[in-house]
């Protein structure tokens, strides 16, 4: 495998249960059978899945983490705006001032500005290590071992931004990131692009997926050929311009394909099917079912639809951007093409049933890489290190 992304972060050392009865987590032993010993973790996340409404993947992320550490015997609270998913294995508690957090413009105030004040706002001296899934520039204050995640580059973000306003923002919360990254030892990217980006952060630890609940079903196939879409109709995930191609160029050649647009709802266009707040049982039953998965994404800081499809089995067409060259290996793992392929590549596998077997398999290969499971592990050394510096 060439040199990349996540593969490598999962092959060489870190540079660098039950569910909760209370919402602290009991206070447990020292040492499990294994040796390994547990912690108290406090996971500071915006939000979480939330059936229904639209959240992402940073959301997703925090909360299968956080189960995963519950799985490997850790107790574990989310701080967080959003009420506990179903299948959460640990516990929550409210953070403060949600009226203007979620409000339209307190969003874009708090995360990456008043949010490294109202990280301050919990009470973590229960926890052994705080895990911050945001803004953590003024989390040492707390004294407590500190884990921040970085889920991509806000200078990407910045270049990838289609109004000035997100510009500015997205340029003020990178000098922050520089910032965070240079002062905190534990600092996290989640890809090598993130790294790239800021050269102060020094370990990198791959976003994993639940490979129980992602995996491919060969009998969901739809009988008819079908693409799906993950992401957002505008910005920079361009859903928008996915269906104004399948109307003028990819429907036109396959007349019974569907588009199953995993978003807001859009336009109505023939074909098109739009999938609102729905449960990960049923994206998980979607990328089963699909023939391809279609993403013109300009940046990804990792791209966990990407993951989410090869665990299915389910081709990938994308446009180039750092998440999906180091997901899919440069193309190795799938069509990595520019706006004037993008429909013939798409087109050219709704016609090759052996094309998207083939490439079906090796998408198994890559995504046993990013296993949560692996993920945790890793973080939990992580947690060990930092604690035994005190």
């Amino acid at each position: 495998m060439t040199k990349t992304s996540s593969s490598a972060g999962l092959q060489q050392p870190l540079r660098g249960s039950s569910p909760i009865a209370t919402e602290a987590g009991p206070r447990m032993p020292a040492l499990r059978h294994d040796l390994r010993p547990r912690f108290r973790v406090a996971v500071f996340s915006y939000g979480l899945p939330c059936r229904g409404e639209k959240r992402g993947g940073i959301e997703q992320v925090a909360h299968d983490l956080a189960n995963a550490l519950v799985d490997r015997g850790h107790g574990v609270t989310v701080f967080t705006y959003d009420a506990a998913p179903p299948d959460a294995r640990y516990a929550i508690r409210s953070l403060p001032f949600k009226q203007f957090a979620t409000s339209w413009a307190g969003t874009r105030l708090t995360m990456g500005y008043v949010g490294n004040a109202i990280a301050l706002w919990p009470d973590y001296r229960a926890f052994d290590v705080i895990v911050s899934h945001g803004d953590s520039l003024l989390l040492p204050l707390r004294r407590k071992p500190l884990i921040r995640v970085m889920h991509g580059s806000a200078l990407e973000e910045a270049r990838s931004a289609t109004s000035l306003g997100r510009t500015l923002l997205q340029a003020g919360v990178y000098v922050q990131e520089l910032l965070t990254a240079m002062m905190q030892p534990g600092t996290v990217g989640v890809s090598e692009t993130t790294g790239a980006s800021n050269r102060f952060v020094r370990r990198m630890i791959p976003n994993g997926i639940d490979l129980n609940m992602f995996c491919p079903d060969p009998a969901a196939r739809s009988p008819r050929p079908s693409i799906l879409f993950v992401g957002a109709m505008s910005g920079r995930k361009r859903g928008a311009w996915l269906v104004e191609q399948f109307e003028r160029h990819i429907r036109p050649q396959h007349p019974g394909a569907e588009l199953h647009m995993v978003s807001a709802p859009g336009p109505s266009v023939a074909g098109v099917v739009y999938h609102t707040g729905i449960d990960r049982a049923s994206l998980a039953a979607l990328y089963q079912s699909a023939w391809v998965y279609a993403s013109p994404s300009r940046y990804e800081g990792f791209g966990l639809p990407y993951v989410e499809a090869l665990a299915c089995a389910t081709p990938v067409v994308a446009t180039p951007n750092p998440g999906s060259r180091e997901v899919l290996d440069g193309g190795r793992y799938g069509r990595l093409v520019d706006d004037a392929e993008f429909c013939g590549a798409v087109c050219g596998l709704l016609d090759d049933p052996n094309e998207r077997a083939a490439r079906g398999r090796a998408g198994l290969v890559r995504a046993a890489e990013y296993d949560v499971r692996r993920t945790a592990a890793l973080y939990e050394k992580l947690m060990q290190d930092l604690v035994a510096r005190g």
